[in-house]
Protein backbone atom coordinates (compact mmCIF):
# COMPACT_ATOMS: atom_id res chain seq x y z
CA UNK A 1 0.00 0.00 0.00
CA UNK A 2 1.55 3.33 -1.20
CA UNK A 3 2.59 5.73 2.10
CA UNK A 4 0.15 8.74 2.31
CA UNK A 5 1.91 11.70 2.38
CA UNK A 6 1.96 14.55 5.42
CA UNK A 7 0.26 16.67 2.46
CA UNK A 8 -2.39 14.78 1.42
CA UNK A 9 -3.13 13.96 5.04
CA UNK A 10 -3.39 17.90 5.42
CA UNK A 11 -5.52 18.55 2.49
CA UNK A 12 -7.87 15.98 3.59
CA UNK A 13 -8.19 17.40 7.42
CA UNK A 14 -8.47 20.69 5.93
CA UNK A 15 -10.95 19.35 3.41
CA UNK A 16 -13.04 18.16 6.40
CA UNK A 17 -12.89 21.20 8.74
CA UNK A 18 -13.86 23.38 5.70
CA UNK A 19 -17.13 21.27 5.16
CA UNK A 20 -17.81 21.60 9.40
CA UNK A 21 -17.44 25.54 8.70
CA UNK A 22 -20.31 25.28 5.87
CA UNK A 23 -22.49 23.12 8.23
CA UNK A 24 -21.91 25.86 11.14
CA UNK A 25 -23.26 28.91 8.98
CA UNK A 26 -26.51 27.18 8.63
CA UNK A 27 -26.86 25.69 12.35
CA UNK A 28 -25.18 26.10 15.85
CA UNK A 29 -21.88 24.92 16.19
CA UNK A 30 -23.01 23.41 19.54
CA UNK A 31 -25.33 21.53 17.28
CA UNK A 32 -23.08 20.28 14.47
CA UNK A 33 -22.57 15.97 14.66
CA UNK A 34 -20.26 14.11 12.68
CA UNK A 35 -22.83 12.65 10.80
CA UNK A 36 -23.58 16.31 9.21
CA UNK A 37 -19.62 16.63 8.42
CA UNK A 38 -19.98 13.02 6.59
CA UNK A 39 -22.99 14.61 4.44
CA UNK A 40 -21.56 17.47 3.49
CA UNK A 41 -18.09 16.08 2.65
CA UNK A 42 -19.71 13.19 0.51
CA UNK A 43 -16.89 11.13 2.27
CA UNK A 44 -18.05 7.72 3.62
CA UNK A 45 -18.01 7.71 7.52
CA UNK A 46 -14.48 5.88 8.10
CA UNK A 47 -13.01 8.72 5.99
CA UNK A 48 -13.76 11.20 8.06
CA UNK A 49 -13.43 9.27 11.44
CA UNK A 50 -9.84 8.49 9.81
CA UNK A 51 -8.93 12.01 10.42
CA UNK A 52 -11.44 12.80 13.37
CA UNK A 53 -12.23 10.60 15.81
CA UNK A 54 -14.78 12.91 17.39
CA UNK A 55 -17.09 15.89 17.40
CA UNK A 56 -14.68 17.86 20.22
CA UNK A 57 -11.44 16.61 18.07
CA UNK A 58 -13.22 18.84 14.78
CA UNK A 59 -14.14 21.56 17.65
CA UNK A 60 -9.89 21.77 18.34
CA UNK A 61 -8.85 21.61 14.87
CA UNK A 62 -11.17 24.81 14.19
CA UNK A 63 -10.39 26.41 16.97
CA UNK A 64 -6.56 25.66 16.24
CA UNK A 65 -7.15 26.98 12.67
CA UNK A 66 -8.69 29.80 13.73
CA UNK A 67 -5.95 31.11 15.31
CA UNK A 68 -3.37 29.64 12.91
CA UNK A 69 -5.22 32.58 10.47
CA UNK A 70 -2.72 35.26 9.51
CA UNK A 71 0.17 34.40 11.44
CA UNK A 72 -1.04 36.85 14.43
CA UNK A 73 0.83 35.77 17.49
CA UNK A 74 4.10 36.22 15.64
CA UNK A 75 3.36 39.74 14.93
CA UNK A 76 2.45 40.15 17.93
CA UNK A 77 5.56 39.33 19.66
CA UNK A 78 7.09 41.40 16.59
CA UNK A 79 5.27 44.84 17.70
CA UNK A 80 6.47 43.84 21.35
CA UNK A 81 10.12 43.89 19.85
CA UNK A 82 9.99 47.29 18.22
CA UNK A 83 11.68 49.85 19.64
CA UNK A 84 9.22 52.83 19.83
CA UNK A 85 6.81 55.06 22.29
CA UNK A 86 4.38 53.12 24.31
CA UNK A 87 1.53 54.74 22.92
CA UNK A 88 2.70 53.83 19.42
CA UNK A 89 3.33 50.46 20.65
CA UNK A 90 0.06 50.29 22.42
CA UNK A 91 -1.82 51.52 18.78
CA UNK A 92 0.09 48.49 16.68
CA UNK A 93 -1.03 46.04 19.27
CA UNK A 94 -4.88 47.29 18.75
CA UNK A 95 -4.95 47.28 15.06
CA UNK A 96 -3.19 43.67 14.75
CA UNK A 97 -6.36 42.84 17.31
CA UNK A 98 -8.51 44.60 14.64
CA UNK A 99 -7.18 42.72 11.70
CA UNK A 100 -7.78 39.44 13.54
CA UNK A 101 -10.93 40.00 14.31
CA UNK A 102 -11.92 41.03 11.14
CA UNK A 103 -10.33 38.55 9.31
CA UNK A 104 -11.90 35.79 11.45
CA UNK A 105 -15.63 37.81 11.83
CA UNK A 106 -18.05 36.32 9.04
CA UNK A 107 -15.78 32.67 9.03
CA UNK A 108 -14.95 31.29 12.74
CA UNK A 109 -16.48 34.13 15.07
CA UNK A 110 -19.61 32.57 14.81
CA UNK A 111 -18.69 29.30 15.68
CA UNK A 112 -16.04 31.14 18.30
CA UNK A 113 -18.83 32.53 20.19
CA UNK A 114 -21.16 29.89 20.21
CA UNK A 115 -18.97 27.04 21.59
CA UNK A 116 -17.63 29.01 24.35
CA UNK A 117 -21.25 29.86 25.12
CA UNK A 118 -22.28 26.33 25.45
CA UNK A 119 -18.64 25.21 27.12
CA UNK A 120 -19.71 27.90 29.66
CA UNK A 121 -22.76 26.11 30.49
CA UNK A 122 -21.45 22.65 29.88
CA UNK A 123 -18.03 22.16 31.47
CA UNK A 124 -17.19 18.76 30.49
CA UNK A 125 -17.40 19.28 26.99
CA UNK A 126 -14.99 22.50 27.01
CA UNK A 127 -12.75 20.19 28.99
CA UNK A 128 -12.69 17.74 26.12
CA UNK A 129 -12.36 20.71 23.22
CA UNK A 130 -9.32 22.26 25.31
CA UNK A 131 -7.23 19.11 25.93
CA UNK A 132 -6.80 18.78 22.15
CA UNK A 133 -6.20 22.46 21.51
CA UNK A 134 -2.38 22.84 20.85
CA UNK A 135 -2.02 26.52 19.24
CA UNK A 136 -1.76 29.30 21.34
CA UNK A 137 -5.00 31.55 21.26
CA UNK A 138 -4.70 34.58 19.70
CA UNK A 139 -6.89 37.33 21.96
CA UNK A 140 -5.78 35.92 25.31
CA UNK A 141 -2.13 36.31 24.23
CA UNK A 142 -3.01 39.43 23.05
CA UNK A 143 -4.80 40.70 26.22
CA UNK A 144 -1.35 39.36 28.13
CA UNK A 145 1.13 41.04 26.25
CA UNK A 146 -1.25 44.72 26.29
CA UNK A 147 -1.01 44.21 29.93
CA UNK A 148 2.30 43.71 30.31
CA UNK A 149 3.00 46.89 28.11
CA UNK A 150 0.75 48.84 30.23
CA UNK A 151 2.27 48.20 33.43
CA UNK A 152 5.87 48.38 32.34
CA UNK A 153 5.22 51.84 31.17
CA UNK A 154 3.33 53.05 34.26
CA UNK A 155 6.24 51.56 36.27
CA UNK A 156 8.79 53.57 33.72
CA UNK A 157 6.81 56.77 34.51
CA UNK A 158 5.81 57.03 30.86
CA UNK A 159 2.08 56.48 31.35
CA UNK A 160 0.24 58.16 34.48
CA UNK A 161 -3.52 56.23 34.66
CA UNK A 162 -6.15 58.77 35.89
CA UNK A 163 -7.60 55.65 37.89
CA UNK A 164 -5.56 52.21 39.13
CA UNK A 165 -4.28 50.17 36.41
CA UNK A 166 -6.12 47.32 37.13
CA UNK A 167 -8.95 49.01 36.17
CA UNK A 168 -7.94 50.02 32.84
CA UNK A 169 -6.81 46.24 32.26
CA UNK A 170 -10.41 45.28 33.66
CA UNK A 171 -11.77 48.34 30.96
CA UNK A 172 -9.81 46.94 27.70
CA UNK A 173 -10.62 43.40 28.23
CA UNK A 174 -14.13 44.01 29.31
CA UNK A 175 -14.77 46.25 26.24
CA UNK A 176 -13.58 43.88 23.43
CA UNK A 177 -15.21 40.98 24.93
CA UNK A 178 -18.02 43.50 24.26
CA UNK A 179 -16.98 44.47 20.98
CA UNK A 180 -16.35 41.08 19.36
CA UNK A 181 -20.17 39.87 20.81
CA UNK A 182 -22.28 42.77 19.37
CA UNK A 183 -20.18 43.02 16.20
CA UNK A 184 -20.46 38.89 15.71
CA UNK A 185 -24.53 39.25 16.51
CA UNK A 186 -24.60 42.27 14.31
CA UNK A 187 -23.15 41.02 11.58
CA UNK A 188 -23.61 36.88 11.62
CA UNK A 189 -26.92 36.79 12.36
CA UNK A 190 -27.72 40.17 10.89
CA UNK A 191 -29.30 41.43 14.29
CA UNK A 192 -29.61 45.36 14.53
CA UNK A 193 -30.83 47.90 16.74
CA UNK A 194 -33.38 50.84 15.72
CA UNK A 195 -30.17 53.62 16.52
CA UNK A 196 -27.63 51.49 14.83
CA UNK A 197 -28.21 49.41 11.86
CA UNK A 198 -24.47 48.14 10.89
CA UNK A 199 -21.23 47.77 13.74
CA UNK A 200 -18.04 49.06 12.71
CA UNK A 201 -15.17 46.87 14.52
CA UNK A 202 -12.38 49.24 13.29
CA UNK A 203 -13.89 52.47 14.31
CA UNK A 204 -15.36 50.59 17.67
CA UNK A 205 -11.67 48.94 18.23
CA UNK A 206 -9.93 53.00 17.72
CA UNK A 207 -12.16 54.63 20.17
CA UNK A 208 -10.94 52.25 22.76
CA UNK A 209 -7.74 53.33 21.64
CA UNK A 210 -7.89 56.47 22.34
CA UNK A 211 -10.43 56.17 25.30
CA UNK A 212 -7.66 53.96 27.08
CA UNK A 213 -4.86 55.83 25.94
CA UNK A 214 -6.92 59.03 28.05
CA UNK A 215 -7.35 57.16 30.85
CA UNK A 216 -3.29 56.53 30.93
CA UNK A 217 -2.76 60.19 30.60
CA UNK A 218 -2.00 60.70 27.30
Amino acid sequence: MPKVSEGYFQEKRNEILNAALEVCKRKPAYELTMSDIVAETGLSQGGVYKYFDNIFSVYSALIDKANLEGNHTAKIDEIMALDIPGEDKLQKLFMESEKFFSEMLLSYNKILCELSTFCMQNPEHDKKIKEKTSVKPVFPYLAHCVSELIISQVKAGYFKPMIPVEDILTFIVASFDGIIRDVTINKCYNVQSEDISVLDEKKLINSLYVSTLKLLGK
